[in-house]
């Protein structure tokens, strides 16, 4: 899956034969340009990118971090549907709590849930998650950075 997430990194690039393109320009080139995904997915394909480390923000532009010339584009090629058929994270944050104590994944939830509500709704719910994940006694190391890339390196379009 990762020469496939590289192929639809590169793609933008080469197309544009440029080493760096803005936010908008890298979304709407998979979105229109190619017709390969919606525009919420062209988002979620640029944080994918960003979090395994194909892409990289600086300021406003989006720059790959392997060299994109040495990239061979097969003939017709298109992203298959399982480029994002990962879980969500708080679906793994909740996966984790459950494995890591003697929780049902209802009770989990329940109190994320009411974390959140206590929290006055106004956290991220995977921030939430860590904070009940913590709160519960489970290394949250292995989410952490995932959590901080989604939600510290977001940007908007």
């Amino acid at each position: 899956m990762d020469d496939e997430l590289k192929l639809v990194v590169a793609t933008p690039f080469k197309k544009k034969a440029t080493t760096s393109l803005s936010i908008k320009d890298f979304e709407f080139a998979l979105s229109f340009d190619l017709k390969w995904m919606a525009p919420p997915l062209a988002s979620k394909a640029r944080d994918k990118a960003i979090s395994s480390g194909l892409l990289k923000l600086e300021g406003s532009k989006l720059i790959p971090t392997f060299d994109v010339a040495h990239i061979e584009l097969p003939n017709g090629f298109k992203p298959s549907g399982n480029l994002f058929a990962e879980k969500l994270l708080l679906e793994e944050l909740i996966s984790t709590i459950v494995a890591k104590t003697d929780k049902s994944e209802k009770d989990v939830v329940a109190r994320i849930n009411g974390k959140q509500e206590q929290l006055g709704n106004l956290v991220d719910i995977e921030i939430v998650g860590l904070i009940v994940a913590k709160d519960m006694g489970c290394d949250t190391g292995g989410i952490y950075e995932k959590v901080h890339t989604r939600i510290f390196h977001r940007t908007s379009t």
